[in-house]
């Protein structure tokens, strides 16, 4: 239980202090929206703090070997890129250009780019890092399978809650935190009961954002 509580709070910790760094990081970058801005830079930053969060929980990941980076990973990591890479670079220009017909200013992901999912595959990257480490620590105290959906859809969908510090979007915070609970109920049984799950899981969580992005730009295009 020690080790869980530990896990829990390295996880939040690195949740947090990434975005808290993020957020501070975009003015003194003159970033309006940091991943259309300074792709580069934010892919850099969440390699980054995806390195780390590999170091720290590496002994965990070595034991499971969906996990551990193997040479026969890279095949499904690049047939992966290929396909994100088409989706951002041929598929998103062609979606209708949109238009924001609300009072309040749209959230940044509205304004999302191809160059946006740069960085962001990085970011989904750490995400996942993360909350693979918080099912192995469930799974290393032989909790029966429900229990361990049940609680990383709690904490998964709660850390998404967080959002609404930075973004004063209820309708948003509330859509992606249901989302994740969901998202969060899944990916147990990606990691522990399918050999390549840790690709499967990261193709689910980059698949939401295409999908959101495009139905975004259905949703609101230009008359």
């Amino acid at each position: 239980m020690q080790r869980l509580l530990s896990t829990i709070l390295l996880i939040a910790g690195a949740w947090g202090a990434a975005s808290v760094g993020y957020f501070n990081l975009l003015p003194l970058l003159d970033a309006k929206v940091g991943y259309n801005d300074e792709p580069v830079f934010f892919t850099l930053y969440y390699a980054g703090w995806a390195g780390i969060v590999f170091l720290v929980f590496r002994r965990s990941f070595e034991s499971w070997a969906s996990l551990y980076p193997r040479p026969e990973h890279l095949g499904y990591a690049a047939v992966m890129a290929v396909v994100f890479a088409g989706f951002a670079m041929l598929v998103l220009p062609r979606l209708p250009e949109t238009e924001w017909t609300f009072s309040e200013a749209p959230v940044e992901f509205f304004w999302a780019n191809s160059w946006y999912f740069l960085p962001k595959s990085l970011e989904i990257l750490f995400q996942q890092l993360l909350i693979a480490a918080l099912i192995l620590a469930l799974h290393a105290l032989h909790l029966q399978f429900w229990r361990i959906s049940l609680l990383v859809a709690v904490l998964f969908g709660g850390f998404h809650l967080s959002m609404a510090l930075s973004y004063p979007n209820p309708v948003y915070v509330l859509r992606y935190s249901i989302a994740a609970t969901i998202f969060g109920a899944m990916v147990p049984y990606f990691i522990l009961r399918m050999r390549y799950g840790f690709f499967v899981s990261y193709a689910v969580h980059w698949g939401y954002y295409a999908l959101d992005i495009a139905l975004i730009h259905f949703v609101f295009a230009a008359k």
